[in-house]
């Protein structure tokens, strides 16, 4: 889970800088799984991770069990073409509390979501998304 979660931490910290149009990020996204090095990784059922997106900021959260949902990461993004840059303003990860950006080539097809990147460490990912609000 904390493995997990240093990932999409740091994805969030790569994904969002400069905005043409925020519309298609706008909502509610929940984590669904995807690919890391090459390796496939499962959304867990143990806990959910939601993005919730608004005109130019984000916020990540947690939600394991009923306990209540624990913000882990947040910042700025701004969509340029078919890439989406993002700042991480705050991140649960002390190293992590820094103005890092990483962009991030994206695709929306209804209410799924696809990110592509490359992070900090040098870890290739490909994330999917499923909208939900």
């Amino acid at each position: 889970m904390k493995k997990l979660l240093n990932i999409s931490s740091a994805l969030l910290c790569l994904v969002l800088i400069s905005s043409c149009s925020t519309g298609p990020l706008k909502g509610t996204w929940q984590y669904d799984g995807g690919i890391y090095n090459g390796r496939s990784q499962k959304a867990s059922n143990e806990f959910q991770m939601h993005r919730t997106y608004a005109s130019d900021t984000y916020e990540a959260f947690m939600l394991e069990g009923n306990n209540p949902p624990e913000l882990y990461n947040s910042g700025i993004y701004e969509i340029r073409g078919d890439s989406v840059l993002i700042t991480s303003k705050f991140s649960s990860r002390p190293s992590q509390n820094t103005d890092v950006t990483i962009a991030y080539k994206f695709t929306v097809d209804q209410d799924k979501l696809t990110i592509n990147g490359v992070l900090p460490n040098g870890m290739i990912v490909e994330e999917y998304w499923k909208k939900i609000k």
